[in-house]
């Protein structure tokens, strides 16, 4: 196996392995990879990968922190309507996961724990409530971290982002929900 730099030789052009398919469709479609827990994790790895490779000592962290921050808003969004799905097969109310607005999936989950006997407004749960909150505040649309312009062209304002900040709040609110599932699966209730 070639290392990461080999692979991004291109001293010896060879058309034949630059051509070579890398997207390949099909497969069990009951596969675990096509679920709502799977990719919610892969967005969490994602991140924490990066994130640890950031955060080593004498990293710029700077050149990372926009797709840092990307990438932790959108795992925490598939995490938010991964765990409002699970809580609606117990439900009477169909899960509601359209949109990119985390405060909004937050109250629906909420809603649907309160229904379950799982209150969130627990010490915790209030933490994660205000850190939601904080990152829809700074992103309300899921687009400020993913373009440099707004759809009508205006440039975002220069955001710096705390890398530690990022990443202590990355992980409370996807512990916090992991920790929900677990208790609905365990069938636990307040």
């Amino acid at each position: 196996m070639k290392t990461y730099d080999e692979l991004l030789d291109l001293s010896e052009f060879d058309a034949q392995s630059m051509m070579t398919k890398y997207i390949h469709h099909g497969g069990d479609i009951n596969n675990f990879a096509t679920t709502w827990e799977y990719v919610s994790f892969t967005y969490s790895l994602a991140f924490d990968e990066l994130a640890r490779k950031a955060y080593q000592p004498g990293h710029r962290v700077s050149n990372l922190s926009i797709p840092l921050f990307f990438l932790a808003r959108h795992s925490i969004e598939l995490a938010l309507k991964g765990t409002i799905i699970e809580y609606a097969k117990t439900d009477d109310v169909a899960a509601k996961t359209d949109g990119h607005d985390l405060v909004a999936l937050w109250d629906r989950l909420s809603a649907s724990m309160e229904r379950w006997g799982c209150s969130t407004t627990d010490d915790w749960g209030v933490v994660v409530a205000k850190q939601i909150a904080d990152i829809q505040e700074v992103d309300p649309r899921g687009d400020r971290f993913r373009y440099p312009t707004d759809i009508k062209g205006k440039r975002f304002e220069l955001t710096h982002v705390e890398l530690e900040g990022l990443i202590r709040a990355h992980n409370s609110i996807t512990t916090y929900l992991d920790a929900c599932t677990t208790m609905l699966t365990e069938g636990y209730r307040g």
